[in-house]
């Protein structure tokens, strides 16, 4: 993600949009009509009355007005969080589509209705065998875990409900998904509590991703009133408390919503329901192939991520390797120094006592430490190297001091 910034001169701004309708100039810039007019106002640039473009079609000729002095601000800059084209990802997913690509699930026949039961695909008929075993439990048949397809319905919409497993089904047997029913079902849950992600159910594939299908009706609640107390005949004592637990009434409302999960996160990769548009089975076969897109793309970025932390892993061990060298290098360097240091020493030193051997009027106790010097140079000097037994067998630290 970087900023990207626009920068509008309101002069530039005003020959643009007396040359072209703000509509269509907004969609170069990447704004809306009514982002790009606020920007005009800023600037305090006149834009075109009502019915200017329709009567220069109309071929009438109209002056442009000029551009009078104003005290608002020349240039605006509008900065915009855009996200960074990764062109070696695309190309990969590219490459994978191309490389996945199946002739015989683009020509494909459509899907048809079976015209009963029996006409149903294999795994719909799983389905089917499920939901006989289910009750009617808070106005739902509901059967979570059993197959590869989780049902919550009225019993109004199970057929439909049905249907839609097989057509989902069909659509995802096309792109060649593999179906896992061999996992015993899922234990219920309390009402408000949430299935642990990553437990095994009974699933499809596609591209090595694990899913299953959600099939669920909305059903609200009403809570039944308690019914009236009886009336007490004369004389009659006023009867004991009693304890009644709460009732609802379950009521279907007929919105059905079909969603592909993830079944590791038990995310909702992708959800449809009935709107004035279409209804969910004019929308399976775009969600079965967006989906089908989504885990190509995720199977991509994890391998290109792969690729990248393995690239990412040699050059930062050759770094390693070239700093190791680097540290020995001044290391070595550092060392040199020091020799030659003390070769500048040994040879002040040497020079020192040249000097005093040859004054006639050196101090006494220089003349009887040349020995000494001298046995200091070459101890100094990295090309002799000589011991010095009073220096090198004495350490810096005491080892046999105490303990602290």
């Amino acid at each position: 993600m970087i900023w990207e910034t626009t920068r509008f001169e309101r002069q530039k701004l005003f020959d643009e949009v007396w040359t072209t309708p703000v509509t269509k100039l907004a969609k170069g810039y990447g704004l809306s009509d009514v982002g790009l007019r606020k920007i005009c106002v800023a600037l305090d640039v006149p834009l075109p009355p009502r019915g200017y473009w329709q009567k220069l079609a109309a071929g009438k000729t109209i002056p442009k007005p000029v551009l009078q002095e104003t005290t608002a601000k020349t240039s605006y800059a509008r900065s915009m969080y855009v996200a960074e084209v990764d062109e070696v990802l695309e190309e990969r997913v590219a490459q994978a589509r191309d490389a996945t690509l199946d002739t015989a699930a683009l020509t494909a026949p459509d899907y048809s209705p079976p015209l009963d039961p029996t006409g149903l695909s294999s795994q719909a008929k799983l389905v089917v065998r499920a939901m006989k075993s289910t009750k009617l439990d808070e106005g739902a048949l509901t059967s979570v875990g059993v197959t590869w397809a989780d049902i919550s319905v009225s019993p109004v919409l199970k057929e439909r409900a049905i249907f839609l497993v097989d057509r989902l089904a069909h659509e995802l047997e096309v792109l060649g998904a593999k179906f896992e029913n061999t996992h015993p079902p899922l234990p219920p849950l309390r009402r408000g509590m949430r299935r642990e992600a990553g437990s095994k159910r009974n699933c499809f594939t596609l591209h090595g991703q694990r899913y299953f299908v959600r099939i669920q009706e909305r059903i609200t609640q009403e809570l039944v009133p308690p019914p009236p107390p009886k009336p007490l005949r004369a004389g009659a004592r006023q009867p004991a408390w009693e304890y009644r637990p709460l009732e609802y009434r379950y009521i279907p409302t007929g919105k059905v919503f079909a969603s592909i999960v993830d079944a590791s996160t038990y995310y909702e990769t992708y959800k449809v329901e009935d709107t004035v548009r279409g209804t969910i089975e004019v929308k399976i076969r775009k969600a079965v192939r967006w989906v089908d897109a989504a885990a190509l793309r995720h199977n991509v970025e994890k391998e290109v991520r792969v690729e990248r932390e393995a690239v990412r892993r040699r050059k930062s061990q050759e770094w390693d390797v070239a700093k190791a060298n680097k540290d020995a290098l001044l290391a070595t360097l550092a060392g040199f120094e020091k020799m030659a240091k003390d070769l500048d020493r040994a040879r002040s030193l040497r020079r020192f006592i040249d000097e005093i051997a040859a004054s006639k009027a050196a101090p006494a106790e220089l003349i009887g430490s040349l020995k000494l010097m001298a046995l200091m140079a070459d101890w100094l000097d990295p090309l002799v190297k000589a011991s010095w037994p009073e220096v090198d067998g004495v350490d810096d630290r005491n080892p046999h001091g105490g303990l602290w």
